[in-house]
């Protein structure tokens, strides 16, 4: 298991107030995508990631709701799972960034970086102005 803040967090969170996240004790069963908590869905992002690809706006839409309560249940073991959610979230992302590593060297590469006499065309405040 890793160790960082974040399951430390977790791990000092109340496990006996079931209406708090770290303290739910029974089956999931989201009804809308935008009712999953952020934690959750830092994770469901991660697991879903060659699913969802590159997808920005509603990517996690794409996902059946099914599909997410099933993965949740399983995974789920009660009060106190958050810590592992979380550990498993930071899992999948540091093997997916072993396996394909940032190039730090060229960040930029193909990306061109707009300059003082860059023609970017009219922006909002040249708009405000007239």
């Amino acid at each position: 298991m890793l160790n960082n803040s974040a399951i430390e967090y977790w791990n000092r969170q109340p496990t006996d107030q079931p209406w708090l996240l770290n303290g739910f004790n029974g089956t999931w069963a989201f009804s809308d995508h935008r009712r999953i908590p952020q934690a959750l869905l830092e994770f469901l992002l991660e697991y879903y990631r060659n699913r969802l690809g590159d997808m920005r706006k509603h990517h996690i839409k794409s996902i059946e709701l099914d599909e997410i309560n099933e993965l949740m249940n399983e995974i789920w073991d009660g009060p106190g799972s958050m810590a592992k959610i979380v550990s498993q979230m930071y899992e999948m992302r540091h093997n997916r960034l072993e396996d394909n590593p940032i190039d730090t060297k060229n960040v930029m590469k193909g990306y061109e970086i707009p300059t003082i006499e860059s023609n970017l065309g009219a922006n909002v405040v040249d708009k405000l102005e007239k």
